[in-house]
């Protein structure tokens, strides 16, 4: 594998609860990650050479986006705009309680080879 990515919060949990905190927060972030997937696809980024450490973390948008950060010099330009806002409003909806547990969940996931989660298949989703 060429790229390693690390994962130090596990933002497919705080995006799990932010879904169930606020019915408008899936509209502020599905374009995000569909304009993501779509850019990757178009550009032909190969995202079999990043490391997938272990299943929960399949289809992940991390990959997306580093791979978009390793590709494209517009991406990055976006990306220093826009993820700063995501991040603002994400951590505002989860809480820091909820920040901490998703730093602990991301360093527990990424050494175990089978996900822990009960909804795997859906997590694969979000």
């Amino acid at each position: 594998m060429d790229n390693l990515t690390v994962c130090n919060t596990c933002t497919r949990h705080l995006v799990e609860i932010a879904y169930k905190r606020s019915f408008w927060f899936r509209f502020f972030r599905e374009p995000l990650k569909f304009g993501m997937r779509f850019w990757v696809k178009i550009s032909r980024i190969d995202l079999s050479k990043y490391e997938i450490k272990t299943p929960f973390c399949e289809n992940c948008n991390r990959f997306y986006k580093n791979a978009l950060k390793n590709n494209s010099k517009l991406f990055v330009l976006l990306n220093n705009k826009i993820n700063p806002l995501f991040d603002s409003v994400l951590e505002d909806l989860v809480g820091q309680q909820e920040i901490e547990k998703a730093k602990q969940l991301a360093k527990n996931e990424t050494k175990n080879t089978n996900p822990s989660n009960k909804n795997f298949t859906k997590w694969k989703k979000i």
